[in-house]
C-alpha cells in the first residue's frame, strides 16, 4: 500500500501544530530540553513525521523565527499605513514591535538562538533562503519610513549616517529595551519598577529626537498617536493582550 499523501494545507495545520507545541516546550523548559526524541514522545505524531517536516532540531527553530517574521511583517506594513508624520509612522512601526515581544515573548527571544552560527549552518538550505526572504520584506518596509523622512527633511541626524545605521540604532534600542523588561527575564535592581512599555517609548522617542526627526517629543502630543494605534490599527493584538490579563500602562 502507498503511503497516504496529504494535502499542502493538511501539511502546513501540522506543521504548526510541531511548531506550537515546541515553543510551549521552550517557553517551559528551555531551548535546550525541545528535542525531536521529545516531541515525537509527546505528539501524536513519529519521528519520521516530524523530520518530514524539519530537517533537525535546528531547523525547527529558524522555522519558528521565520513564522514570527511572517507575523511581524503583517504587523509593520498595517502600522505603515498610519496617516500622519513619518515619525508617527516609525513610532507604528516600533508600537508594532513592542506589542509583537508582548504577544509572543519566547519567539522574540528566540531569534537571538536562531540566528547563531550553530543554529544556522545546520538548518536545511531552504529554510535560510526562506529567511532571508522573509527579512528583506520585514526590513523593506521599514527602510521606507526613513527614506520618506530624509526625503522629506523630516529626519536630519547631527552625525553622518547612512539608512542602515538609523534602521539599526532604533532597532538596537527597541529590541534591547523589551529584551531587559519582558517578564519572562528575571529582573535585577536597577529594572525594578520599569515598565515595558513606559521605557520603550522614552527610549525610542530619545532616539528618534537624537535623529532630529519632526515633530520633536515636546513639540507634540504623542499620547494622541499612541491612542489611535490602540484604538484603531492595532486593536486586536490589544484585545488578545486584554483577554490574557494584561493591559498596556501607555
Amino acid at each position: 500500500m502507498s503511503p497516504k499523501v496529504l494535502d499542502k494545507q493538511t501539511q502546513l495545520v501540522r506543521e504548526n501544530e510541531i511548531l506550537d507545541y515546541a515553543v510551549t516546550c521552550i517557553q517551559n523548559e528551555g531551548v535546550s530540553a525541545m528535542t525531536i526524541d521529545k516531541l515525537a514522545q509527546d505528539l501524536p505524531y513519529s519521528k519520521g513525521t516530524i523530520y518530514n517536516h524539519f530537517s533537525c532540531k535546528e531547523d525547527l527553530i529558524v522555522a519558528l523565527c521565520n513564522r514570527s517574521m511572517s507575523i511581524l511583517t503583517k504587523m509593520f506594513q498595517r502600522a505603515i499605513t498610519f496617516k500622519g508624520y513619518t515619525r508617527e509612522q516609525a513610532l507604528a512601526i516600533h508600537f508594532a514591535y513592542m506589542l509583537y515581544a508582548k504577544l509572543y515573548p519566547t519567539n522574540f527571544l528566540l531569534v537571538i538562538t536562531a540566528m547563531s552560527a550553530s543554529v544556522k549552518e545546520k538548518a536545511s538550505e531552504q529554510r535560510q533562503q526562506q529567511h532571508v526572504i522573509l527579512e528583506g520584506q520585514l526590513l523593506a518596509g521599514v527602510a521606507s519610513i526613513f527614506e520618506r523622512a530624509q526625503e522629506k527633511g523630516d529626519c536630519q541626524p547631527p552625525i553622518p549616517m547612512s539608512l542602515k545605521q538609523m534602521v539599526f540604532s532604533c532597532w538596537s534600542v527597541a529590541f534591547g529595551t523589551n529584551a531587559l523588561l519582558l517578564t519572562e527575564v528575571e529582573s535585577c535592581s536597577a529594572r525594578s519598577e520599569l515598565v515595558v512599555e513606559c521605557e520603550f517609548l522614552n527610549s525610542i522617542q530619545l532616539v528618534f529626537d537624537g535623529l532630529c526627526w519632526k515633530p520633536l517629543s515636546n513639540e507634540y502630543d504623542w499620547g494622541k498617536t499612541i491612542e489611535l494605534l490602540k484604538t484603531d490599527i492595532f486593536s486586536d493584538e490589544i484585545a488578545v493582550l486584554k483577554s490574557r490579563g494584561q493591559c498596556l500602562a501607555i
